[in-house]
C-alpha cells in the first residue's frame, strides 16, 4: 500500500529539482544503489540513506536550506572518513562533510563508493559497540 505522506515527499523533492540536479541526483542514486541495506527516506526535504543510523544524503540547491549551488552527497559521520583523497568539504561542520557536484560528469562513482563502503562500516562499528554496552 503506498503511503500518500511519503509520496507527497518524493513528489515535492523530485518536482522542485532543475533538469541539471536531477541527473546528478539519478548518478548519485545509482551508486548508493549497489549498497542493498541501505534505505532511502525523505527526511528534512532531502534524501537519506539509512542503514543502523544516517548514513548519507543527497542534498540539491533547490531544496530550501540546502548549498548555493550544485547537488551536495553529504557523509553524516563525514569527519570520521578517511579522505585519502582530499575530496570532502568541511565547511564550518564538525560532524557532517559533504562532495558539491556541478555535474553529473563530476561524480567519481569508484571514489564515492570508497568512501561509501568507508561509511556503511563506520555505521556498523559505532552500532555494535552500542549494541555491547
Amino acid at each position: 500500500m503506498n503511503n500518500p505522506i511519503s509520496d507527497s515527499k518524493i513528489n515535492y523533492f523530485y518536482n522542485s529539482l532543475t533538469e541539471n540536479e536531477l541527473s546528478i541526483v539519478q548518478k548519485l542514486k545509482k551508486v548508493v544503489a549497489s549498497f542493498d541495506l541501505l534505505e532511502e527516506k525523505i527526511s528534512y526535504s532531502v534524501l537519506y540513506y539509512f542503514s543502523n543510523s544516517r548514513i548519507c544524503f543527497i542534498w540539491p540547491a533547490s531544496i530550501k536550506s540546502g548549498p548555493k549551488a550544485g547537488v551536495q552527497f553529504g557523509f553524516c559521520n563525514g569527519y570520521l572518513i578517511d579522505d585519502k583523497y582530499g575530496v570532502l568539504e568541511k565547511e564550518n561542520r564538525k560532524q557532517v562533510y559533504c562532495i558539491t557536484y556541478f555535474t553529473p560528469d563530476q561524480i567519481n562513482e569508484s571514489i564515492l563508493t570508497e568512501y561509501l563502503l568507508n561509511a556503511v562500516a563506520i555505521d556498523q562499528s559505532i552500532y555494535k559497540r552500542k549494541k555491547a554496552k
